[in-house]
């Protein structure tokens, strides 16, 4: 499981929860292990971020896109990996 640091102040867990569940659905549900959600306060703002920083990553699968390749069922996993990257 990862872990939540409060800097600047006191959350009640309902609110640490909410933010926990605003990252799963921003960044998908596979979350790694060792992350650090750090929320800092700034007066009736809260800051969010990450240690290691995370980062979205969409992958096409045809007609759509998922934020986790884990998402996709073995023939749209076998052809992204058969997919040749653009040239840029």
């Amino acid at each position: 499981m990862f872990k939540v640091t409060v800097r600047g102040g006191e959350l009640p867990k309902h609110e640490i929860d909410a933010y926990i569940f605003y990252t799963k659905k921003k960044y998908g549900t596979v979350l790694p292990e060792d992350l650090e959600i750090i929320l800092e306060l700034d007066g009736d703002y809260v800051n969010i971020s990450y240690n290691p920083p995370l980062c979205f990553r969409a992958y096409r699968a045809t007609d759509y896109l998922v934020n986790d390749a884990a998402k996709l069922n073995d023939s749209k996993l076998s052809e992204m990996r058969d997919k040749l990257p653009n040239a840029v």
